[in-house]
């Protein structure tokens, strides 16, 4: 296996150039023809890829058994038995994105470059999970009948680098301790860092349990992850003024054909589903292109001012349906202060501008001959909320010509900033859904090219939310010089950050209290961790 490893981490090596932006894999793009199916390899190609790795998968036909990693999008949480082998217990990848990753006994993951993994989300399968929760004929109930068993299961990340390797381990399941309230089953997707392994070729993943026999593992040798080498979210942090200018060549474009899943910045993974038989995309694409002229389908990538906004160089390019995915933690989810508001640069394509202008053999003209068409093009967007719900939906109007008075029909020309905060403010968004909507359609669906460009996400200020809200209580607040803090768990840590994310004050022991009497007038936001969790609360220094 390492002989065949290693030629395989050089032939990668030659055949692809090093990445010019950040890469995720997301497993978006594996195909999958249909709602709760999978990939198990039974095809017999021994391995796949998504991002800018290769994930090793041995199957064997004679027993239509395999090992390695799959590819899913199951969603049954309820289901016992090796026959839900396929499922993750939180019934969805990450985002509730349809697709995710299958390990099963040993998985091997080759990178195309040699790099410092992120991290990646992982979460336990329903079948191990119902395992360990209530046993079955093969394996026991973790905890034991009494609860006082010492039980575990966990993955062995090693990190292979020529002869030198690395490791590290995560929990999916542990009852070591003392007190059997502290016991757990991993049941949402949890990021693990994965950067402690250092620079890195390739990562084996081993599975060890407490709960072995004259085969080795009872328990269900089985874990899922998504989100291959992602950022997690911290207890604060801004996403500065997102304007995409990657190191790209002047007029060219970056369009997914060799970053699976979207593009990376600021932690933010900008959703991209890329076609390889084709050639075709859909989500975003990076641009630099500055043709204003050609009104033709080759002209795909640029926008109709020829630049990003602020003339800047480079902007992204969304077609039909376009998401932003920030970083999730199953406990703590990104929620923008009312101390920003949370804007992005709008415009139309040259493609799109141009077709609505003029028409073409697809598409009409806006107006019609006489002017007087109610004609339209909308961008909408739609949040998606940590529990699944969703936001109320905006639009932005691209082109309108719906107004009785023709002087007040437009096509939009130039950059404009499109308000989002109403769906972003006191929710805890996760991810955030565009599409094109237009009053030319046909048998197909949209007639009218559904592109529009985006730049220069306004800086936002996040503070966290926790899903699962402790008993705690602030005051006073507004203060002057205290914060007292009211709560019935044991405090392990107090930490005071400003809107920025800038850290002040941080406090280890169980105390009562915080005199904040030093910090400056302003919004603030304060930490509290206990035994039981963790609660963010928002208060003011006068």
């Amino acid at each position: 296996m390492k002989k065949t490893l290693t030629l395989l981490v050089a032939t990668i090596f030659s055949q692809l150039a090093s990445a010019q932006i950040n890469w995720m894999a997301t497993f978006e793009s594996h195909p999958l023809m249909q709602l709760d199916t999978f990939y198990n390899g039974s095809d017999s190609a021994g391995s796949f890829n998504s991002g800018k790795a290769t994930y090793i998968n041995n199957y064997n036909p004679a027993w239509q058994s395999w090992d390695g990693v799959s590819v899913s999008n199951m969603k049954d949480t309820t289901t016992p038995g090796y026959g839900n082998q396929y499922s993750v217990m939180s019934g969805s990848g990450v985002n509730y994105s349809s697709n995710y990753a299958v390990a099963h006994k040993q998985a091997t993951v080759v990178l195309h470059n040699q790099q410092v993994v992120k991290g990646m989300y992982v979460n336990n399968g329903t079948y191990p999970t119902l395992s360990m929760r209530d046993g079955d004929q093969f394996a026991k109930k973790f905890g034991g009948n009494d609860g006082n068993d010492p039980d575990f299961l966990r993955i062995i990340a090693t990190g292979h680098i020529g002869n030198s390797t690395t490791t590290d381990m995560f929990y999916l399941a542990d009852y070591r301790f003392s007190d059997n309230s502290k016991d757990y089953l991993v049941k949402d997707w949890t990021h693990w860092n994965l950067e402690r392994l250092g620079d890195v070729d390739s990562i084996v993943f081993t599975m060890e349990s407490s709960d072995t026999g004259q085969f080795g593992m009872n328990t269900p040798a089985y874990f899922c992850f998504d989100n291959f080498n992602s950022d997690s979210l911290t207890n604060s942090y801004i996403i500065s003024d997102i304007d995409f200018d990657y190191k790209t060549n002047v007029d060219s474009f970056l369009n997914g054909s060799q970053f699976d899943g979207g593009f990376v910045q600021n932690t933010v993974l900008f959703e991209n589903k890329f076609n390889k038989q084709w050639g075709s995309w859909t989500g975003w694409s990076v641009s630099s292109m500055s043709d204003t002229i050609d009104a033709t389908f080759n002209n795909q990538y640029s926008c109709i001012s020829g630049s990003g906004f602020g003339q800047s160089k480079t902007y992204l390019t969304g077609y039909q349906r376009a998401n932003m995915h920030f970083p999730y933690v199953s406990t703590v989810h990104f929620q923008p202060t009312a101390a920003r508001e949370f804007k992005v640069g709008i415009n139309n394509s040259t493609y799109g501008f141009k077709t609505m202008q003029d028409g073409n053999q697809f598409a009409k003209k806006f107006g019609g001959v006489s002017g007087n068409d109610k004609d339209y093009l909308m961008v909408k967007v739609v949040g998606v909320l940590y529990n699944g719900e969703t936001t109320d939906t905006l639009s932005h109007y691209l082109a309108d010509y719906r107004s009785d008075d023709n002087s007040k029909d437009y096509i939009q020309k130039d950059w404009s900033y499109w308000n989002l905060t109403d769906i972003m403010y006191n929710q805890a968004v996760v991810s955030l859904h565009f599409w094109v909507e237009g009053s030319d359609t046909g048998q197909f669906g949209l007639n009218t090219p559904a592109y529009f460009c985006m730049d220069n996400i306004f800086p936002i200020t996040g503070a966290v939310r926790h899903a699962n809200e402790m008993d705690l209580t602030i005051f006073p607040n507004p203060t002057n010089e205290v914060i007292n803090v009211m709560t019935s768990n044991d405090i392990t840590r107090m930490t005071v950050f400003d809107i920025t994310g800038e850290t002040h004050l941080t406090h280890t022991e169980n105390r009562k209290s915080v005199n904040v009497s030093d910090l400056k007038t302003g919004i603030y936001f304060i930490e509290v961790r206990t035994t039981k969790g963790v609660s963010v609360k928002q208060f003011i220094k006068q």
